[in-house]
């Protein structure tokens, strides 16, 4: 068998678990805290083998040469960079919905864009900046998120004022009736507000908003406003003034200099509170990425592929190293691909994905992590005399960094995501079953 070979069928080995992961999670469905513990130890091991297998190697053949050492730092920082600008790339096509974790990053970034998009809008509304910036930031983590079909009435002229509306997506049309006809005044876009002044006076809404499209809004409840605002008495005075005003001058925009500043706070606020994400709004998401087809069906499979790739390398080159292929390391990556296969399959399928494909999908990345491996062997076979180039150990430490890079973002935030504080005794466990391997296998 030729060393290429070899290294084709370790990477197989390694990688076979993702397949075996797949069906586990079609016929067991585990439970969150299960699968939880699975990939915790998963990445402990797969630690353990980095830091002993890769990082630790470099340290014992340098013999103080610290050219190899710079040449393994840099490559390793150069390999987290490369992984990190892949993973958002394809997180933006759809990628995000291989795990739990960085769905619920997408949509926590999703949120906040959108409700910066919202106090853009508020700042420039006087009757919203003329209150402290820190209140309303409070106040918008209460917006309700409701959608509209074509036609749709949303309010009409003559109604209470019971809420301010933030357009996400769509256009509506603003009617103003006068001796029984309707004129269209306006026709609102994506990220523009309306119905703002309900929030102040007791006046009935002066005009009809009628979706012109399908829309998607935001919506600020008056009740929720006056509960904020009855928390604050001095801002409730400053209200009542507010509400004496002319309507006329309430409507008016404020300058762009004043609305920039107040903007900033605002934001500023909205950065330190936590962002919570519903069921609700996964499942939106999940179904608005999945109705565009191939693509985001692409997307998942390159955003798992990245995550194997460095590993098949690295095990390609283990295989030509002077000591032979480490166990330890090819178990690592065993225990570490078994959970998230097991635990991405159960979220695919639950997204609409069928069995047949989801097993597919982990079985071709288990024949392309051999195929890695074979190349890997293939590139540093030329090492005929058994001692490792600064070549081999700078691509080992690409491969090397991407993965702790894959590690720290994925896999233990998804661990951490489903189990807890299980977490770290599952992680340090993992770790040390790879270090028993390597002690006495």
């Amino acid at each position: 068998m030729s060393i290429e070979i070899e290294a084709f069928v370790w990477g197989i080995v390694s990688a076979v678990s993702l397949p075996a992961g797949s069906i586990l999670g079609m016929l067991w469905k585990p439970s969150h805290k299960t699968t939880s513990a699975f990939m915790a130890f998963g990445a402990g091991a797969l630690l353990f083998a980095l830091t002993i297998e890769l990082f630790g190697k470099a340290i014992h053949h340098a013999h103080g040469n610290n050219t190899l050492i710079y040449i393994v730092i840099i490559s390793a920082i150069s390999g987290g960079i490369c992984f990190d600008i892949l993973n958002q790339i394809l997180n933006s096509k759809g990628a995000f919905l291989r795990n739990l974790s960085s769905t619920k990053r997408y949509i926590i970034k999703l949120k906040f864009l959108k409700t910066r998009k919202l106090a853009q809008q508020l700042s420039h509304i006087k009757v919203l900046s003329s209150l402290p910036p820190e209140v309303i930031a409070r106040l918008i983590p209460l917006v309700k998120q409701v959608s509209f079909n074509t036609g749709e009435l949303i309010f009409e002229q003559g109604d209470g004022g019971d809420a301010l509306y933030f357009i996400l997506s769509g256009e509506v049309d603003i009617v103003v009736s006068s001796d029984g006809k309707g004129t269209k005044v306006s026709t609102l876009k994506d990220f523009e507000t309306f119905g703002e002044i309900a929030l102040i006076t007791k006046q009935p809404r002066t005009a009809t908003a009628i979706a012109k499209t399908d829309v998607q809004v935001y919506k600020i409840l008056n009740m929720d406003f006056s509960n904020l605002v009855n928390s604050f008495p001095k801002l409730k005075e400053q209200l009542d003034q507010l509400a004496s005003d002319r309507l006329e001058d309430l409507e008016k925009r404020v300058p762009d200099l004043e609305s920039k500043a107040w903007y900033q706070t605002c934001v500023q606020e909205l950065g330190k509170q936590k962002i919570h994400v519903t069921e609700q709004e996964i499942m939106h998401e999940t179904k608005k990425v999945m109705a565009s087809g191939g693509t985001a069906a692409i997307a998942i499979w390159l955003g798992i592929l990245i995550d194997g790739i460095p590993e098949s390398v690295v095990i390609g080159t283990l295989t030509t190293s002077a000591k032979g292929m480490s166990i330890a390391f090819i178990v690592g990556v065993f225990l570490a691909n078994f959970p998230e296969a097991m635990s991405s399959t159960v979220g695919m399928i639950k997204n609409g994905m069928s069995k047949i494909k989801a097993f597919g999908l982990w079985t071709s990345i288990t024949l392309l992590t051999g195929i890695g491996a074979y190349i890997g062997a293939y590139i540093s076979a030329g090492d005929k005399g058994g001692e490792i180039s600064h070549f081999i150990y700078g691509f080992e430490g690409l491969a090397a960094g991407a993965m702790l890079t894959m590690i720290a973002e994925t896999m233990l935030p998804e661990a951490f995501e489903q189990g807890g504080t299980i977490v770290g005794m599952m992680t340090l466990l993992g770790f040390l079953a790879a270090l028993t391997v390597k002690v006495f296998v």
